[in-house]
């Protein structure tokens, strides 16, 4: 009897305590976590850390809009994150599974679109051309600028819509989300019917590159019009993230 009784005491307390953990204010669990150590800020936070908004949030500076979380307990036992997020603003919209991980930011289950437009450190003309960036199947686990864990696929029809310009037909890019380093890093890559090779590397602190292969000498030296460095068959352009250009 006297176990029985502990067993309803103790059961009692974790149900009181799940209960007030539940109606904590979203505001509160927000400025006592280490969000601010990853980047990210924000101008309100509304409802409780079981079901709550953040608006006004931003990353680094770059504005990302409005994210409702919404928790699920049986995630607590599967070892997933605790909060579903999802997002949508002036930089794209997404979902993931989120939550920290020790010091790290941890988020699973990551699909996202980014729109090309909202991007730092491209050259005008490529961001007027209403590109996006897409991620599915991402997991992500990041400390502070650190990557520690990336995986999913990218996708983006930057270079399709780029090739409309010299009457070109070039495929989607794709390719993976790693680690290198420790910087976020994609390396997308497509080939086109006439043989073309693009390829793009990008790093989230560093910046990108794009090369593309191509022995059409009319595309070539309009390449090198728009800024392409001649690197063999090879024609190459650079740029640092919120910098000026930099050809290598």
């Amino acid at each position: 009897m006297m176990r029985l009784r502990t067993f309803y005491v103790v059961l009692f307390s974790l149900c009181l305590l799940a209960g007030l953990v539940a109606f904590a204010p979203l505001s509160f669990a927000m400025r006592q976590s280490r969000l601010a150590e990853q980047g990210i800020g924000w101008q309100q936070a509304r409802g409780s850390i079981w079901s709550g908004q953040v608006t006004g949030m931003v990353w680094k500076g770059q504005p990302v809009g409005a994210v409702n979380l919404q928790a699920r307990l049986g995630r607590l036992f599967s070892g997933a994150p605790l909060h579903e997020a999802r997002w949508a603003g002036p930089a794209g919209q997404g979902r993931a599974l989120v939550g920290m991980k020790g010091r790290a930011l941890n988020a699973r289950a990551v699909s996202a679109s980014l729109y090309v437009d909202n991007l730092n450190g491209l050259d005008p003309s490529l961001l007027n051309l209403g590109s996006t960036v897409r991620l599915s199947k991402g997991h992500l686990l990041m400390e502070g600028e650190r990557c520690r864990t990336a995986s999913g696929t990218i996708t983006t029809d930057l270079a399709r819509l780029a090739a409309m310009a010299y009457d070109r037909d070039w495929p989607i890019l794709s390719g993976p989300l790693s680690c290198e380093q420790g910087e976020l890093a994609a390396n997308m890559i497509g080939q086109a019917a006439d043989g073309t090779i693009i390829s793009f590397q990008g790093k989230l602190s560093t910046g990108l590159r794009l090369e593309i292969e191509t022995l059409d000498e009319d595309l070539r030296a309009a390449l090198k019009l728009a800024g392409f460095k001649a690197e063999g068959t090879k024609l190459v352009y650079a740029r640092q993230m919120g910098q000026q250009e930099r050809l290598q």
